[in-house]
């Protein structure tokens, strides 16, 4: 056939590549049976109780919407009730202690830092994808700068009736107003904000995300911060907007598209949950919280979206904040384990893989051994390879563009 018509064999063959459906490429294991991504992307949204957030009478319609395309863990808590407990939690493992669990109301900003320096050397999961070999990067909505905060300055005193860190978010400080030092982890590490060119090369405004996605260079790994207009934090916003979960919803309808499709093609993970839960819930499981024991942030649930997961499925294993961060540092193969993630559990059923994929595939590299740290490496199967290489889907359209093109060559050369 090809013999006789190779223009026509040729036409069909590309019509056959275009309309076979995009290839899923099998996932490889980090640690302990989670898989391994290329990008791990961490979304915060902001103090809502299960039922409100989840429940059949949710405003956050595209939220559930996507429960169908993901993996549900509907037993997962928060570790404190404020919000820098939480945050601190997920990227050091440490828990609540007195001034991370008041939002540091009382004292300025330097001060606030200094405690989380005192726990394991001030180690965070920065320092553990770096010495990784791993890129990371803070995304923060309405941040006006990278590295923005309060002063970091042991004598700062603020004005008379004014709270000593200004940027508490919906405060009406110019120029940051609803951004808020407080849902921004990193700059509570003296490791990061005490070294300018470091923090400013990582912890950036929101906008930098489009910049990054369109120029295919995500980080392998990304926190996301709304501000508190948009993670539901205020009601109404300092705009006169809604708030609550109406507004959350709607910027998550905005910006969470382009997102997921660029992680569905760069074996990417989008991690959606809250810092905590409704004031009246203080329940809590596992060992996010003070001294490795049970937290007391609320169940406030967790959505995890991935191309090879098992979409449209509920785990109801019990996990918190801790456990988060010990699924990560699993992910990318990292086998130390910071403060309370040292006893969590990962969240290995969450991010099963779907059938028809084969997970440990071509994962070679062995674990991470962090040097220093004090802390035992435990078996592993391993890494699998850093590069996103290209979607298998891209690499038929570049083939049928290729024979398309050869086809009108021949057909030019033979009218001619």
């Amino acid at each position: 056939m090809l013999g006789r018509r190779p223009g026509l064999a040729l036409l069909g063959l590309a019509v056959a590549l275009l309309a076979a459906p995009p290839a899923v490429a099998a996932p490889a294991l980090g640690l302990e049976g989670v898989q391994r991504f290329d990008h791990v992307v961490v979304l915060i949204e902001e103090n809502e109780s299960f039922a409100t957030t989840w429940g059949t009478g949710s405003v956050a319609h595209y939220l559930n919407s996507l429960r169908a395309r993901g993996v549900f863990a509907d037993q997962y808590f928060a570790t404190g009730h404020v919000s820098l407990d939480n945050y601190i939690e997920m990227v050091s493992g440490q828990g609540p202690q007195p001034l991370s669990n008041s939002d540091c109301l009382a004292v300025n900003f330097y001060t606030c830092v200094q405690p989380q320096g005192q726990v394991s050397g001030g180690r965070n999961l920065a320092d553990q994808l770096e010495t990784a070999g791993l890129s990371w990067k803070g995304y923060m909505d309405t941040m006006p700068s990278p590295c923005f905060h309060a002063p970091y300055d042991p004598t700062y005193t603020p004005p008379p009736g004014k709270s000593p860190d200004p940027y508490q978010g919906n405060s009406t400080a110019a120029p940051a107003k609803d951004y808020a030092d407080r849902h921004n982890p990193f700059i509570y590490f003296p490791d990061i904000v005490e070294n300018t060119a470091r923090c400013t090369a990582h912890v950036l405004p929101y906008t930098a995300l489009a910049t990054d996605l369109a120029a295919n260079r995500l980080p392998a790994f990304s926190f996301i911060t709304p501000d508190t207009c948009h993670d539901g934090h205020d009601t109404p916003c300092s705009g006169g907007g809604p708030g609550g979960l109406t507004s959350a919803d709607l910027w998550l309808t905005q910006e969470a598209p382009a997102l997921l499709a660029y992680l569905t093609a760069h074996n990417g993970l989008l991690i959606i949950t809250f810092d905590e839960g409704s004031n009246t819930d203080t329940s809590g499981c596992c060992t996010g919280g003070a001294g490795g024991q049970a937290g007391f942030g609320g169940r406030v649930g967790l959505l995890a979206l991935g191309p090879t997961l098992k979409a449209g499925t509920t785990v109801s294993t019990a996990y918190d904040h801790a456990s988060l961060l010990r699924t990560i540092e699993d992910s990318f193969g990292i086998s130390e384990y910071l403060n309370n993630a040292g006893t969590a559990t990962p969240m290995a059923d969450v991010l099963a893989a779907a059938a028809g994929t084969t997970p440990g595939a071509g994962a070679t590299p062995g674990p991470v051994a962090l040097a220093g740290t004090g802390n035992t490496p435990l078996p592993g199967t391993g890494r699998g390879p850093a590069g996103p290489g290209l979607p298998a889907f891209g690499l038929t359209l570049v083939v049928a563009a290729a024979l398309l093109g050869g086809l009108r060559r021949r057909q030019a050369l033979t009218r001619g």
